[in-house]
């Protein structure tokens, strides 16, 4: 399940971590890839603020419409092959890899308002939709962040196979665990992630979930 939308999940908006929803005795430990912290001190981008989440739509949603009206029900579409492209040189890969590390240090940090200014417009609009009028979302945006605590943490495993798309944009796949999370195979999950560049700063604008058994470290080998 995809990371940003499971962060916001305890607020029935689709899917990233539960905010405080995992108690420490379910946690499973885990070990972060060399050189691939997702410690909240790297969540450094400025956060976003509700005010410009909702001027993407200009007017607000009726009363209590926000869920009901949210495009982020259709949910994330599933992929069964990859997008092609370029092997990303080393200075892009860097750059991708320091994204996702970006946002997987907000996720652990709280701090849902700078998560979401690591995400694009599109991302927005597509995932969340008019939910950024839901009260109850606008509550948890706008309350002090909160870090999960350290045994709480996700955890990235490693960011594989960066790859250029044709529109400009680069994809990459995540390996990564969330402690108690019965999902993925052996407790760790696979998503494709992609980011558009906007002003010099990667931005996640879209995402593919449950790549584990195909593409993930312990998948089976297709014939």
């Amino acid at each position: 399940m995809n990371l940003l939308k499971r962060s916001l999940s305890v607020l029935a908006v689709s899917g990233f971590v539960a905010i405080g929803g995992i108690s420490a005795a379910t946690a499973q430990e885990a070990t972060p890839a060399a050189g691939l912290s997702t410690d909240p001190s790297l969540c450094t981008i400025a956060p976003t603020t509700v005010e410009a989440l909702q001027a993407l739509y200009g007017t607000p949603a009726a009363a209590g419409a926000g869920e009901a009206n949210s495009l982020a029900e259709s949910g994330t579409p599933e992929v069964d092959v990859l997008p092609t492209g370029t092997p990303a040189d080393e200075t892009v890969t860097a750059e991708i890899t320091a994204a996702i590390q970006r946002q997987f240090a907000c996720n652990n940090s709280g701090n849902l308002l700078a998560s979401l200014a690591g995400i694009s417009e599109h991302f927005i609009t597509t995932e969340i939709g008019n939910a950024v009028f839901d009260e109850d979302l606008v509550a948890a945006l706008e309350a002090s962040p909160v870090a999960l605590p350290a045994e709480q943490q996700v955890v990235l495993l490693g960011v594989r196979d960066v790859t250029v798309y044709d529109d400009g944009r680069v994809g990459a796949l995540i390996d990564y665990t969330i402690p108690g999370n019965p999902e993925g195979i052996n407790g760790q999950e696979t998503d494709l992630f992609i980011f558009v560049n906007v002003d010099g700063v990667w931005l996640l604008d879209d995402s593919f979930e449950n790549l584990e058994g195909t593409y993930g470290p312990d998948a089976t080998p297709t014939a």
